[in-house]
């Protein structure tokens, strides 16, 4: 077994450090009261579903301790999870050299964390408009954190990563096409030279 970086296991890399960043900083969603001279902020994301139930942080905005706003960061926590699981597996299959063996595998696996990391922005626009929703008419303002902004770029990653699967792999298709080819045209060779070389005699031992 071959270790070895492809392009397509460099970027899910990459994908992995900003997904695994934006899952541990908390500042997904910020909400600000305008009214207040201190400039306190309440900030809620993956990290705050971690010890939610423990959690002393205002649930308000997010419709109460039951809330839908609370439903969606708990789904927000699980698509990032998840994209994070496969993003992993198809990188430590990508760099073991799978690919060589299992191209669909791979491949699939790429597009699949591609995929459901568009579900990430999917999840958290939703859980951005729920919030914006409860404290609409109130002196609270609810903004964009900076974890999304990291996310975005592990979600770019993830989509390059995708596409270079599908290049690298026909790459290989088309290498093993041309080895198999020149192994059956080195095996033939000696064979066609044992041919020749047998008409010559043939022709000499033949009388006049």
């Amino acid at each position: 077994m071959t270790l070895s970086l492809t392009p397509a296991a460099v970027c899910q890399c990459f994908t992995l450090v900003s997904l695994c960043t934006s899952i541990a900083d908390p500042d997904w969603i910020e909400v600000e009261n305008s009214t207040d001279p201190r400039g306190r902020q309440l900030i809620y994301g993956v990290a705050f579903t971690l010890h939610a139930g423990k959690n002393l942080t205002d649930t308000g905005p997010l419709g109460g301790a039951n809330g839908m706003g609370l439903w969606l960061l708990y789904a927000l926590a699980a698509v990032c999870y998840g994209t994070v699981l496969f993003s992993s597996s198809s990188f430590l299959l990508d760099f073991l050299g799978v690919g060589a063996f299992q191209p669909q595998l791979v491949r699939a696996l790429h597009v699949c964390t591609a995929v459901l990391s568009v579900g990430i922005l999917g999840v958290f626009g939703t859980s951005m408009f729920v919030i914006w929703r409860n404290v609409k008419g109130s002196a609270l303002q609810a903004y964009v954190g900076e974890s999304v902004f990291i996310a975005i770029l592990g979600i770019l990653f993830a989509f390059v990563a995708a596409v270079f699967s599908f290049f690298s792999q026909s790459e290989m298709s088309g290498a093993s096409s041309l080895t198999y080819a020149v192994q059956e045209a080195a095996d033939t060779e000696p064979l066609m030279g044992g041919a020749e070389r047998e008409e010559p005699a043939g022709q000499e031992a033949s009388p006049d």
